[in-house]
């Protein structure tokens, strides 16, 4: 229940993301078109009125190639002579107003005007927006001559406004359409899931039956084998038989454990406090014979006294596959290290268990964890096993309410398990 709950969860993010970049892309542009209409219709209004003097005719004739700075609309607009506020301020060389044209503005008395005309030739720009109080102002200055300059400010409140508000209302359309999807959707994503969460299921139901069923040919097969060897004594088949055998029985009884963690049987999982330290420990010990048949060293540091929160029987089964997997994959003549410790504000518990393994620089580590993933794709590796313990001990794991992790540092390869 917790992989489909996990499942429907992405799925929902997945497509609210998507959602928002498709909405938040389109009213960008379109925010981005309008704006840049704007800025243009201003600059093409106060370009005319420079070329004009400071004037607008009373018969207007704008022209503007430029597809965001279309006025044409103007040509047909008798009243755009009346509607257009703006005023003009010719400075001579010393920087003075020679010449103020307030006939199109009544906000301002020739005074403001002027001192307006400063600020913004202070700005050191040729042309511009600036707010004064709750209205807006575009500028543009040009020369007229080597001794004079002409400042042209135009009220364009209505078209800031007119953006702003676009602006506003789209960011809210946006957000609701937004809302709005994941509403939908999230009622309806277990449809769109359904099919693999059937398929899944069918899976694991197959594992555990299949498991099961084989348990009897194994058990026959095993038993008729010893049967042989008392009848006829032990020889090298008979000892094959009931080697593949265990192994097959193993495989099996790892599938069908992994398979009921996958259904959630983990829930059943009883923690308690553990002796961490004990069943580090035993199991350090257990592997050392192996280790040293090898030609390899085991070490150990295990602080003592450390308990924690965990199932001491699959606690011990966790730390089985890390140390085993890291003798069998260690160098030869190499050192296996495991150490126990607390975590940080002695907080949790930490274990670790590294080897050297000088071939690991090109491994995917990021797969380790996969059911029946093997470094050597064609599986023809020497090495026993066939790549489910990892996967194992990470289940194991997540059950206890921790996590499991691997890295590569320095031709050591470390398996580190952190829980409560």
């Amino acid at each position: 229940m917790d992989m489909i709950k996990k499942l429907q969860r992405k799925f929902i993010v997945v497509g609210t993301l998507a959602v928002i970049i498709i909405v938040v892309g389109a009213l960008g542009l379109i925010n981005a078109i309008i704006y840049v209409r704007m800025h243009s219709s201003v600059e093409s209004v106060l370009q005319y009125i420079s070329q004009n003097n400071g004037h607008v005719p009373s018969h207007v004739s704008l022209q503007d190639d430029s597809w965001f700075g279309d006025l044409s609309w103007s040509q047909d607009t008798p009243e755009f002579y009346y509607q257009t506020r703006y005023f003009s301020v010719l400075v001579n060389s010393n920087g003075y107003a020679s010449e103020v044209n307030l006939s199109h503005i009544a906000a301002f008395t020739q005074e403001q005007a002027i001192q307006l005309a400063r600020m913004t030739a202070e700005k050191g720009q040729s042309q511009g927006f600036f707010k004064n109080n709750r209205a807006s102002y575009a500028y543009l200055i040009t020369q007229k001559s080597d001794s004079q300059h002409l400042i042209v400010i135009m009220d364009c409140t209505r078209d800031v406004a007119a953006v702003e508000s676009f602006e506003r209302y789209s960011s809210w359309f946006g957000l609701a359409c937004i809302v709005l999807y994941m509403l939908v959707l999230a009622p309806l994503c277990h449809l769109a899931v359904k099919p693999f969460v059937q398929n899944m299921e069918n899976q694991k139901r197959f594992i555990t039956n299949a498991g099961h069923e084989l348990k009897t040919p194994i058990a026959i097969i095993s038993a008729n084998a010893e049967a042989m060897e008392l009848i006829s004594g032990k020889n090298q088949w008979t000892e094959s038989i009931l080697k593949q055998a265990r192994r097959l029985s193993n495989l099996t009884s790892d599938l069908i454990f992994l398979s009921k963690v996958g259904e959630g049987s983990h829930s059943e999982m009883i923690l308690t406090s553990v002796d961490m330290s004990r069943t580090v420990a035993a199991v350090a010990e257990s592997f050392q014979t192996v280790a040293h048949d090898q030609g390899k060293e085991l070490t150990s540091h295990i602080v003592p006294d450390i308990h924690g929160r965990a199932e001491e029987k699959w606690l011990y089964e966790v730390v089985n596959i890390l140390v085993d997997n890291a003798v069998k994959y260690c160098d030869d003549g190499g050192v296996i290290d495991v150490t126990l410790t607390t975590g940080k504000r002695n907080k949790g518990v930490v274990i670790t268990v590294s080897n050297d393994y000088a071939e690991g620089a090109n491994e995917d580590y990021s797969r380790f964890f996969e059911r029946f993933y093997r470094g050597d794709v064609s599986h023809n590796s020497q090495k026993a096993g066939y790549g489910i313990g990892l996967s194992m001990a990470a289940e194991i794991v997540k059950a206890m309410k921790g996590n499991v992790t691997v890295t590569y540092k320095e031709g050591r390869i470390l398996f580190v398990v952190k829980l409560n």
